[in-house]
């Protein structure tokens, strides 16, 4: 048993001594690793998403790019108290991995995600939301450009659903 114990002892010795070899300047100069754009998008999607259903405008508002952040803090001007009789809002979740969409007349290309939650009011069954959003880059920062429901056809018959419901023309 002792040999045992000293042996695992000098194994955990040498574990932690490889994990502290080298210099501090040699550790320090490899670069940070770099954050998957579709990742970060559908991060911001979904917190974008979660402010909405959460009736946290000013949040919202803020996750929009700049050409539709004043418009948006304009509709929105105070929050609004939280309706104790409102519904049960689910986690906002991904439905599916992130993809690329085209530019339309309207909105340059982007990342699309689709978000999903669930909505129950009292005595009735719960309902399943699906946005997708236009997710799109600034400074370094991804933005909400567009958000539009997912119809059922988008979800159904669509290769890509995201594509589908970003690209209508809205006439």
């Amino acid at each position: 048993m002792t040999t045992r114990l000293a042996a695992f002892g000098l194994a955990l010795l040498a574990a932690l001594a490889a994990g502290c070899s080298g210099t501090t300047s040699e550790k320090n100069s490899a670069p940070p690793p770099v954050a998957d754009p579709a990742a970060v998008a559908a991060d911001r999607a979904r917190a974008y998403t979660g402010a909405v259903v959460a009736d946290d405008w000013s949040t919202a508002c803020d996750l929009m790019t700049a050409a539709e952040r004043t418009d948006c803090h304009g509709r929105h001007p105070t929050p609004e108290p939280p309706d104790p009789s409102g519904p049960a809002i689910g986690p906002v979740l991904l439905d599916r991995p992130p993809t690329r969409v085209p530019a339309t007349s309207d909105h340059p290309a982007g990342w699309g995600v689709i978000t999903t939650h669930t909505v129950t009011w009292p005595g009735k069954p719960a309902r399943t939301s699906y946005t997708a959003l236009r997710m799109t880059e600034a400074d370094g920062t991804w933005w909400v450009e567009q958000s539009e429901d997912v119809a059922d056809t988008d979800l159904t018959h669509a290769g890509d659903p995201a594509a589908s419901a970003l690209g209508r023309e809205v006439r």
